[in-house]
């Protein structure tokens, strides 16, 4: 049997392209000042924050669900308290 490569050296460029999403994304996160400055323990504690929240088995699928649930009910409490803020002016 033969043993596979990590992901890293199997497919750099895939890896790379990762890497790139990860610092664009976290930079504002952190308030860093370039997206040079993020580093794997900021990629962990996304991943460890998450598994908290959903479990380390759930899928990414199940989590942007989640979280687009979440938002979408936040943005209406905040629509409807701006419109009853306006009726009661």
């Amino acid at each position: 049997m033969q043993s596979q490569s990590p992901l890293y050296q199997a497919d750099p460029q895939c890896v790379i392209g990762i890497l790139q999403q990860w610092q664009v994304l976290l930079a504002p996160l952190r308030d860093a000042p370039t997206v040079t400055t993020i580093t794997l323990s900021d990629v962990q504690a996304v991943i460890l924050t998450l598994q908290q929240a959903f479990g380390p088995a759930a899928t990414l699928e199940t989590i942007i669900q989640s979280l687009v649930a979440r938002d979408l009910r936040d943005q209406l409490e905040q629509w409807r308290a701006s419109h009853d803020l306006a009726r009661a002016a």
